[in-house]
Formats: C-alpha cells, structure tokens, sequence
C-alpha cells in the first residue's frame, strides 16, 4: 500500500445505504483525506513565486535609487499568478487517478464518484478564487506593497473591481479543473494510447485555428476581440467549455476501469 492509498484508507468509505447526498460528500472526503497536493503545495509554491518577484521588484527599485525613478506601472505586467489556475488541472488530474480505484473498491458508483469529484472541484474553486481575490485586495490597499506593483490582480485586472477579479478567477479555476477532469478520465479508460491521442488532437486544433484565423486575416480581428471586451464576458465565455469538459468527463467516467 501507497503513502496516499494509506491516507485515503482514513476517509470514511461511502456506505451502499447511504443516502445520495452523503454518498457524494463521503467522496468530497476521499480527496479531502490527502490535503497535500490539492491544498497546500498550490499555495506554498504561489507564496515562495510570490517572494521571489518582490524580491526582484525590491531589487529593481533600489538600483534605480527609489520607486519614483521608475514608470507607473513598472511591475504591474507579469503572469506569475496565472501558474495556478494551470496548476489546478494537474491537481484535477492527481486527484482523480489516486483515489479512483480506491473508491470502486468501496462499492461507489461511477455516477457518485463524479459527481462527488467535480463538487470538489467547485468548492476548491471557490477557495482560490476566494483567497486570491482577497490578497489582490490587500495587495491594493497597501499600493502594490508599496511598490505599486500587481501581482494577485496584474495587467487586464489591475483597475477592475474586487467583484471582477473573483469572477475571471472562478471562471478560470473551473475551466482548468474540469479540463483535468477530462484528461483523468482518458487516462482512466485508455491510459497513455489515450492521452498521445488527446494531446496530439488539441495540438491540431490550435495549429489548425491558427491557420484558419492567419488565412483568412483574422488576427486584428481577435486581437480586437480582446481589447474590446470585458474580462467578464471574456471569462462568461469559458463557462460552456466548461461544461463540455464536465460532460466528457462523466461520459468517460461512465466505462473506465479500475485496472492499474
């Protein structure tokens, strides 16, 4: 037995009898069992990447003889936050390929096992979006660290409102978290044939569009697109993908084996 098959084996297992709805909180608690990868090493690596670029701020700024002697928004256009909405469809991915054979073992459905996977999903959501849109605001309200820096709302939400910045957060968590979801189910049902498969058809969806949209001239036109559109319709617009991911997910679901 595993390090993580051991902390899973101190989870309640879900009970035949129970009730659907305590059938699928006992699955929130099979993931809950082992805190590490899902709720700590996200935040200690967005911390220690955190550090590291104020470190460099502070750096920048004392070679420059003060923050006045820079421009305005000299540290407000980096992406060192985006790492963790990417993150969380690895943690979807680990998170569902370490407990999924333990669960059946347990006499869970497939039907419970998802739906108890992906209300996970959407309460870790709601914690990091959470989390982060509170330490943007604080980031704020002490003016960027006293550096005027953006880190936790950088450039595109640097002047929207709190509310905002949740939002595009929330959006984003979910899209990668039920994108992970997707690709541990291919895993699941056809292991690494499946996952070649998979990745070599996204590479040619984004090498096709690319084409289509470089044929056709498109590419002021999308760049338009960005400019001109809010970061809430933006992230409104991700919120069907997501639900085509979870949907896959759950049909995939439906046949995969627990084989090893």
């Amino acid at each position: 037995m595993t390090a993580t098959d051991t902390r899973a084996a101190s989870a309640p297992a879900p009970a035949r009898g129970a009730t659907p709805i305590a059938r699928i909180l006992n699955v929130v608690r099979l993931h809950v069992a082992n805190p590490v990868p899902t709720l700590v090493l996200p935040w200690a690596i967005t911390f220690a990447i955190f550090a590291l670029n104020l470190a460099i701020w502070l750096m920048v700024a004392r070679a420059a003889g003060g923050v006045e002697n820079l421009e305005e928004d000299a540290f407000q256009y980096n992406g060192g936050i985006s790492w963790i909405v990417v993150f969380m469809m690895v943690v979807a991915i680990q998170a569902m390929s370490l407990t999924f054979r333990f669960a059946l073992g347990f006499s869970v459905t497939r039907r419970d096992y998802y739906l108890g996977s992906a209300l996970f999903f959407v309460l870790l959501s709601l914690l990091y979006s959470t989390g982060l849109t509170v330490i943007g605001g604080i980031e704020r309200a002490t003016d960027g660290w006293g550096l005027g820096a953006a880190f936790f709302a950088p450039f595109g939400l640097y002047e929207e409102p709190m509310l905002t910045v949740w939002f595009v957060y929330l959006a984003a968590m979910l899209l990668f978290f039920f994108l992970g979801a997707a690709v541990a189910t291919v895993w699941m049902r056809w292991r690494a044939y499946g996952l070649y498969v998979f990745f070599l058809g996204l590479a040619v969806v984004v090498v096709a569009s690319g084409w289509i949209i470089t044929a056709t001239d498109s590419w002021p036109a999308v760049g338009e697109f960005f400019v001109s559109t809010s970061p809430v319709a933006i992230a409104a617009w991700t919120l069907p993908v997501t639900l085509v991911c979870a949907a896959v997910g759950f049909a995939l679901l439906r046949r995969a084996t627990s084989r090893s």
